[in-house]
């Protein structure tokens, strides 16, 4: 059988990682299991999974920025999902 046969040649599908290569550079957002969400700029990822964001703030509900971290490591099997091109995080008044 042909290993071309049943691939979808049109399909824009892309892997995790590849992701994450393409949104290098630019802001994230990553929300955890266990509720909690950042918003960074994606500087460095490994194959499980594990970023590191520069620039980070956790943030609320709302996207009101709660704390500012700077540079963090978020290990992999704790993120829920990551979005790229978020908006940053509105400033506490």
């Amino acid at each position: 059988m042909d290993r071309s046969q049943g691939q979808n040649k049109g399909n824009s599908f892309e892997t995790p990682l590849k992701l994450l290569k393409k949104a290098l550079n630019a802001p994230v957002t990553v929300k955890l299991k266990d509720g909690q969400e950042y918003k960074g700029i994606l500087n460095n990822y490994d194959p499980t999974m594990n970023i590191v964001l520069d620039d980070s703030v956790q943030v609320d509900d709302n996207g009101n920025a709660l704390v500012s971290f700077g540079k963090i490591l978020i290990r992999g099997n704790n993120i829920l999902y990551i979005a790229v091109g978020e908006s940053p995080a509105k400033s506490a008044k």
